[in-house]
């Protein structure tokens, strides 16, 4: 799977989790399935959510009330859940593959550990027996 997202997404990403730093951003991105390629997603626009977690610099949460009006089918489809690493690399931690929203399609983590060149990676997470992830390309400018 391909994520497509233009530069002003990824730059409103970087320019929010910087806002909310120390603590850790979240929130949810929409956007689109390619027409004719299953496998690419157009990411288009982010909307940002309350971080609820007792050690919001170390954790996020996200409130259910909060997050349950995306979840809707509409024009634009929630296709992922955004949340900044601020001190450690863009790796999902024991605590995000423990997420409820394991079903939204792909998970996004900004990792500030080097201020001045924030690092993005994109997953999908399977909750199965064993929780899994897989690491998603994306492509910045289309």
């Amino acid at each position: 799977m391909l994520i497509q997202l233009k530069e002003d997404l990824y730059d409103h990403l970087v320019a929010y989790s910087r806002e909310t730093f120390p603590e850790e951003a979240c929130g949810v991105i929409f956007g689109r399935p390619a027409e004719h390629d299953a496998d690419v997603l157009y990411a288009t626009t982010f909307f940002p959510l309350p971080n609820m977690a007792e050690q919001p610099t170390r954790e996020f949460a996200i409130d259910p009330m909060d997050i349950l009006p995306f979840l809707k089918p509409g024009p634009t489809p929630l296709i992922g859940l955004f949340h900044s690493h601020p001190s450690a690399p863009p790796i999902p931690s024991c605590q995000d593959l423990q997420t409820l929203w394991h079903t939204i399609p792909t998970h996004w983590i900004l990792s500030l550990q080097h201020k001045i060149a924030p690092e993005l990676q994109i997953y999908q997470i399977k909750k199965a027996a064993s929780t899994e992830y897989r690491k998603l390309s994306f492509a910045l400018g289309q």
